[in-house]
């Protein structure tokens, strides 16, 4: 899908709140994301994930990793349940968020003290950081990351704003697990 095509069906979509599944593809990887676009610039889209039939937190990934914008009648469906089921009740921005640029954004998100999930899925890459945000520097941030025991780490670990192809907060997984963190002894 050409680029323009792609902004449009982005503008549509958040205009009218509609759920939507993103491909997204860079430099040999590609990734699915699904669910309420609540925030556009043009750079970067702000939407509320779901997964069977939950509103989850939020991911916020570059417009140029977007190749393809579908809302069809199984979108259609799936939005048609989750109203059934009351749950659109539960899709809204929950933090003023600057979509200008990696900068703005992370500053926003580090104002809300929620734990923040980092990850870049180009193949030869492949960094998943979780934790909290502790520094933002002009083409970096700094996140105090916590293993998969809820152990952190000694020293912050960095990731380059020009290698984040996607950030979530408000997330049940990092949320729940940042209440059983301990430090490294």
């Amino acid at each position: 899908m050409k680029k323009d095509k792609v902004i449009e069906k982005l503008k549509k979509h958040f205009t009218e709140k509609r759920y939507v599944r993103l491909t997204r593809k860079r430099d040999g990887f590609e990734g699915i994301s699904t669910g309420f676009i609540l925030g556009m610039s043009e750079n970067f889209i702000l939407i509320q994930d779901t997964d069977e039939f939950r509103i989850l937190g939020y991911q916020i990934f570059p417009i140029d990793t977007i190749k393809h914008v579908r809302f069809n009648k199984n979108d259609k469906t799936y939005e048609r349940i989750l109203k059934e089921e009351g749950l659109l009740a539960d899709v809204r921005l929950k933090h003023k968020i600057n979509l200008t640029d990696w900068k703005s954004i992370c500053k926003d998100i580090k104002k809300t003290g929620l734990t923040i999930i980092s990850e870049c899925e180009h193949p030869e890459i492949q960094s998943f950081c979780i934790g909290e945000l502790k520094r933002i520097n002009k083409k970096s941030i700094s996140i105090r990351y916590f293993n998969a025991q809820g152990i952190y780490d000694n020293e912050n670990t960095t990731n380059d704003f020009e290698n984040i192809t996607k950030l979530s907060f408000e997330d049940h997984y990092a949320n729940v697990f940042s209440k059983y963190l301990k430090n490294k002894k």
